[in-house]
C-alpha cells in the first residue's frame, strides 16, 4: 500500500563502476531524497549520490554489486510529493504540469499530457479538445519558449500562426 501521492522523478540508466552505481536521469530533486520508489522494487533508501561529468550516479541501499544495478535499468523512479522540497517562486517540478489546461487568449485549447526532454530544452505535449479530429491533436511546445507562461491555473500560450488553428 503506497501511502501519499507517488510522482515520477525521472527513471534509472546503465550501471556505474562495479559496485552498485546507477545514471539517474531525470528530476536533479532526487539529491534532496533520503528514498525513492523503485518501479517493481518498492522504498529504497538513497546511501550515496554524486556527479560524474553530466551524469547524476545513484547507489541505493541493498544494491551493492553491478549485477544487481543491472536489474534496474530502465526503470521509472518516484518519490512522494510530501517527500520534495519546496521550490523557488517560477520554478516548478514538471509532475505538476501533467493536467493542466493549455490557453490561447483565453481559450482552453487542450491540456498537458507529458513533458519530453528534448536535450537543450523541454517539450510541452499537449492534447487538444475540440469537436473535429484536428482539434484533438497533439502538439509539442518547447516549454522555456517566450510565448509560454505557466500560472498556478494553467499554461498560456501566445498566438502563433498554424500552432492550433
Amino acid at each position: 500500500m503506497m501511502a501519499g501521492r507517488l510522482v515520477e522523478i525521472g527513471r534509472f540508466g546503465a550501471p556505474y563502476a562495479l559496485a552498485g552505481g546507477l545514471k539517474f536521469r531525470g528530476e536533479p530533486v532526487v539529491a534532496h531524497l533520503t528514498r525513492i520508489y523503485v518501479e517493481g522494487h518498492g522504498w529504497r533508501a538513497v546511501e550515496d549520490l554524486y556527479q560524474v561529468g553530466e551524469e547524476l550516479v545513484v547507489h541505493l541501499a541493498g544494491v551493492s554489486t553491478r549485477e544487481l544495478a543491472e536489474a534496474l535499468v530502465g526503470l521509472r523512479v518516484y518519490a512522494e510529493v510530501a517527500d520534495l522540497p519546496p521550490l523557488e517562486e517560477g520554478q516548478y517540478y514538471y509532475f505538476a504540469l501533467i493536467g493542466l489546461p493549455v490557453y490561447v487568449e483565453g481559450q482552453k485549447v487542450g491540456e498537458v499530457a507529458d513533458i519530453l526532454d528534448a536535450g537543450a530544452q523541454d517539450v510541452l505535449v499537449i492534447r487538444g479538445v475540440g469537436e473535429r479530429l484536428r482539434d484533438r491533436a497533439e502538439r509539442l511546445v518547447p516549454l522555456q519558449a517566450p510565448y509560454v507562461r505557466v500560472e498556478a491555473e494553467g499554461i498560456h500560450v501566445e498566438p502563433i500562426p498554424g500552432l492550433f488553428d
